[in-house]
């Protein structure tokens, strides 16, 4: 994980403060900077600055942790570290609400996801089949199967090659003929 520039550095001029402990940093002392905001990031945040009256120098974009080299670091990082995984985890997968499927309960969910599994098997039966009589019986299951699913499967996403995908559907064509007649 990226988490800045680190640099290291003697202090000179006026004292600075840690930013984790709040204790000052003397003039002459060894310490560290991390530098969160850079490059592009700091040009834009440099703009917007200037923009808004506050630039006064080109530092005006970035963003840093001046840190002790003792402890200070060390639990700086991890903070960070743990924060940012933290922040991972949570934004993860697919946002609430932007699914193709409406909001479902869990046990709405659960049926779907059998129902889904129930027809993804009997198309799998379908495509070995060669027997008539038993593909009007599988045919007719798939359609009662489509029938109790409130929303339909999105067939552009389901992964079936192209000549699977005709074999089915000239299948299926010649069980309804055949019931047709």
């Amino acid at each position: 994980m990226r988490i800045g520039i680190l640099d290291v550095n003697i202090k000179t001029g006026k004292p600075g403060q840690c930013w984790v402990c709040k204790e000052s940093i003397e003039v002459r002392e060894l310490h560290t900077v991390v530098v969160l905001r850079y490059g592009k990031f700091q040009k834009s945040a440099f703009k917007l600055a200037a923009a808004q009256g506050r630039a006064r120098t080109k530092k005006a974009g970035l963003k840093y942790r001046r840190l002790h080299l003792k402890d200070c670091l060390a639990t700086w990082l991890i903070a960070i570290h743990h924060y940012r995984t933290e922040a991972r985890r949570e934004r993860k997968g697919r946002p609430a609400g932007s699914g193709q499927l409406p909001q479902m309960t869990d046990e709405d969910k659960l049926v779907r996801y059998r129902l889904v599994r129930r027809r993804a098997a009997t198309l799998r039966l379908i495509l070995q089949e060669n027997n008539d009589q038993r593909l009007i019986t599988l045919v007719g299951r798939l359609k009662s199967l489509s029938a109790q699913m409130e929303v339909d499967v999105i067939e552009d996403m389901a992964r079936r090659s192209p000549s699977s995908v005709r074999l089915l559907n000239e299948k299926i064509r010649r069980v309804e003929d055949a019931i047709n007649r």
